[in-house]
């Protein structure tokens, strides 16, 4: 079974996310976290996040901006640093519609920037679209790009830059 991790401080947003996967009947195993610090205990399997079988490495990452302590692009920078992580699709997935953080994230390796959105119905949308790349073989699915912002950046579902291979 895939696993999507959402990286998220806000426990309300938290709570829409797994309640739209919920009702979507996705296919993935959702597993979310609170902050930037607790993403990265997770990605090396550190402290409560040990258990691989539990805990297994992602196949798609949403990840807010937006977090005390450590924010969504020093979560991006450190998983683009790390080999296991490196090629992981991820999806900034952020309230923040500010081009300026829109660029950072793409040049930080991201490959998909969703701005949150207001109706529930449109979560719903979002979270079906993210089952669908899951599902895609060989992840080619262009489902989630059509929610990514800005629209040049609308071919990138799930390829990697050429310098983060």
């Amino acid at each position: 079974m895939k696993t999507l991790l959402y990286v998220e401080d806000n426990a309300n947003d938290r709570l829409l996310f797994a309640s739209a996967c919920r009702i979507a009947r996705v296919s993935f195993r959702l597993k979310i976290v609170e902050g930037g610090i607790e993403a990265i205990d997770y990605f090396a399997g550190e402290g409560s996040f040990a258990n691989r079988a539990e805990h297994p490495i992602p196949d798609l990452l949403f990840l807010d901006l937006k977090m005390p302590e450590m924010d969504g692009f020093q979560v991006l920078r450190w998983i683009r640093g790390h080999p296991p992580s490196r090629t992981l699709p991820v999806a900034v997935y952020s309230a923040s519609p500010l081009s300026g953080d829109v660029a950072t994230a793409y040049a930080e390796g991201a490959q998909f920037f969703i701005v949150k959105p207001t109706p529930f119905t449109s979560l719903l949308d979002i979270v079906r679209a993210a089952d669908e790349c899951l599902a895609a073989e060989p992840m080619k699915s262009e489902a989630l790009a059509r929610f990514s912002a800005p629209a040049e950046q609308l071919s990138r579902c799930f390829s990697v830059s050429p310098d983060m291979s």
